[in-house]
């Protein structure tokens, strides 16, 4: 009796730790991939980046992040509100519109986007902000490969 006791104890601490370890692993899923910096580009003191976890954004639905840094050491910066556009040259025809949603992260000045860019090529990205930094706004060429 005594010694089913101890295992059940035993199977009880190994539970505990195994929640804990999966609990303190699950604010990790909340960080972005590692990015790679595709655009830069300046409004005043704010350098706005866009980034990716690839070469490139994806054709289709992707997810690409937004940076705002500003100062001489670049720390991010809290821009308020942020829009985003994306549109595409075409010839003899008006550009072509793609989809791209604006969410806040959990870290202050990054911004996750939710794109939907339906052709391969160049994409002309707009982005537009509101906030304790100023407004501002700034256009860079977006690859979709």
């Amino acid at each position: 009796m005594q010694n089913s006791k101890y295992k059940c104890q035993r199977s009880l601490l190994v539970i505990a730790v195994a929640a804990l370890t999966i609990g303190c692993r699950g604010s990790a899923a909340n960080d972005p991939p590692k990015l790679k910096e595709l655009q830069r580009a300046s409004a005043g003191a704010v350098n706005v980046l866009l980034l990716s976890s690839g070469e490139a954004l994806k054709s289709g639905k992707d997810t690409a992040y937004l940076e705002f840094r500003s100062g001489s050491d670049q720390h991010l910066t809290d821009v308020g509100t942020v829009k985003v556009s994306a549109t595409m040259a075409m010839a003899g025809m008006p550009p072509m519109l793609g989809s791209m949603f604006v969410h806040e992260t959990d870290t202050t000045g990054r911004y996750s986007i939710d794109t939907d860019l339906g052709m391969v090529g160049t994409w002309q990205i707009g982005v537009e902000w509101d906030g304790p930094a100023g407004a501002g706004k700034v256009t860079f060429p977006g690859t979709v490969q």
